[in-house]
């Protein structure tokens, strides 16, 4: 279970910086900003749900 925790935050780290390193390149290009406005809400969902994953995990270890 611990590893699955710790598995949960480095998911969450790597999906937090690949939605900043995306949102530099897309700001450059209209079409690029509107395809990661579409996306943007359900990245800061996912990690949202991997860093609470991880908690819940790390509370129960």
């Amino acid at each position: 279970m611990l590893w699955t925790a710790i598995g949960c935050l480095i998911a969450g780290v790597l999906v937090m910086i690949g939605m900043f390193w995306w949102q530099g390149v897309a700001i450059k290009s209209p079409e690029q900003w509107a395809r990661f406005n579409r996306w943007r809400i359900w990245l800061m969902v996912v990690y949202l749900l991997l860093f609470m994953a991880a908690a819940v995990l790390f509370l129960v270890w």
